[in-house]
Parts: structure tokens; C-alpha cells; sequence
């Protein structure tokens, strides 16, 4: 990630995706998360970034106890087959976020985005589809983002069965749906966390991501108003940003 203290105030971090011209989707996440590289962990067979994955997790296995290395050899397994399943649902980023919880404790998240192709409808019509269609969708609700665009939100508890090793759990789980303004694509963004005594910080806190996303760059106006070139004077675009997180 680069910092781009000198053009953007507030410590605003630039991921260098966000500079990619193939990008489709922008959006803003709390400096609490990391970005998971689910293509390099599901490369194409016989290519170059395979064979950079095949040597690092060569690694890991070597660096782990004798003992262990079923253990690691199968989560590294998982692993890989969850970025493959990710990415044959469209999905298209993953962070991992590590947050303390208000009893203290430390607690996991993970936050998706997804952009799919869909047939044109208008965009309200397209957002109350898509929260409708979800399974256990539950405190369904219309936003209007910057603009005047409809999005919609859910969210809901999800019970994770047991695992060797792991007992079983609670998951909080709320999803954002975004159409693009092309009316023929869908962004759905997804945060589950374990800090379901939080839900509604963790709602709170999508519904702030939600009023960042944009599906045209919009780095060239961050910058030219924090070099103070529009109305309203330097920071405005990086506090309106902050204020989304509260």
C-alpha cells in the first residue's frame, strides 16, 4: 500500500489497486484491514505466479513443526480452494480485518466485494431484488448514496458448525448491494465478523463503506481537492470520507 501523505490529508492510505486501470469498483475500508491476494492464491495452472505459490507454501511447510504438517498441508488446502470458490463467485477483493472486540478480546473479520453482470433494470428495482433474493436476510434496508443512487443493506447471524480444532460459532454476517450506474452490473460488498456482540458498529460501518463506493476513478478529485484546487478548500473530499466512519 502507499501513503500519500504529501497530496492527501488525514493519512489517507491509496491502495495501489486503486491506480490500476483495469479497476472497476472503488471503495474505502478502515486502515484495520489487509488485503488477501485471492488471485495469487488461485493462479492459472502452468503459470508464472503458480510456480512463486508452489515455492512459498513449499516454505511454510518446511518451516512448520514435523509433526504439524498434515495439519498445515490441509489448511493451505482450504485455503486455496476458498479463493478458488471466491472467485467463481464473482468475487473480486477480500480483506482481512483484525479488530478488538468491547469485552477486549480480539476479533477476526473478512470483507468481500463482488461485481457480477446482470440484466439491465433500474436501479432501485435492482437493489430491492437483490437484498430480497438473499437467503436469512434480516433489518433489510434502502440507502441513498452521494448522488442520489439507491443501494441496498441486510444482515443477519450465521451459525458456524464445528471444525477439528475449532468448536463451533457465531457469525455476523451484512451485505451491500450497489448497482452500477450502467444499470448492467451489481456490486454486492459482504463483511462477516466474529464480533457479533458489535453488529450494529459493524452495520454502521457499512453503511460509511457504502457511501465511498464509486464505479468511476475517483482519485483525480480526492487529489485535486486536497491540493485545495475545488470549493470548499484542502481535505474536503478525505473528511467527507473520515466522517463515513464516523
Amino acid at each position: 500500500m502507499t501513503r500519500e501523505a504529501a497530496e492527501v490529508p488525514m493519512g489517507l492510505v491509496i491502495d495501489d489497486t486503486a491506480r490500476d486501470p483495469s479497476s472497476k469498483i472503488w471503495y474505502a475500508l478502515p486502515d484495520s484491514f489487509v488485503d488477501v491476494p485471492i488471485e495469487a492464491l488461485d493462479p492459472e495452472p502452468g503459470s508464472e505466479h503458480e510456480t512463486y505459490l508452489v515455492q512459498a507454501l513449499a516454505l511454510i511447510l518446511e518451516a512448520a513443526p514435523e509433526d504439524q504438517r498434515d495439519r498445515y498441508t490441509g489448511a493451505l488446502r482450504d485455503v486455496r480452494f476458498m479463493a478458488k470458490q471466491m472467485r467463481s463467485e464473482g468475487v473480486i477483493a477480500c480483506s482481512l480485518g483484525m479488530h478488538y472486540a468491547d469485552d477486549g478480546s480480539s476479533a477476526s473479520s473478512v470483507f468481500t466485494v463482488a461485481l457480477t453482470d446482470i440484466e439491465w433494470a433500474p436501479a432501485k428495482v435492482t437493489a430491492a431484488r437483490a437484498v430480497s433474493l438473499r437467503e436469512s436476510a434480516e433489518n433489510v434496508g434502502l440507502l441513498t448514496l452521494p448522488g442520489g443512487r439507491p443501494a441496498a443493506i441486510s444482515d443477519t447471524m450465521i451459525t458456524m458448525p464445528a471444525l477439528e480444532g475449532v468448536p463451533g460459532h457465531e457469525v455476523y454476517q451484512c451485505n451491500l448491494y450497489i448497482p452500477a450506474p450502467s444499470g448492467t452490473q451489481l456490486g454486492v460488498l459482504t463483511l462477516s465478523t466474529t464480533a457479533v456482540g458489535s453488529r450494529t458498529h459493524y452495520r454502521d460501518l457499512m453503511e460509511g463503506i457504502a457511501h465511498t463506493v464509486s464505479f468511476h476513478d475517483p482519485l483525480p478529485e480526492i487529489e485535486r481537492v486536497a491540493r485545495g484546487d475545488a470549493a470548499g478548500g484542502p481535505g474536503g473530499t478525505a473528511n467527507d470520507i473520515a466522517s463515513d466512519f464516523g
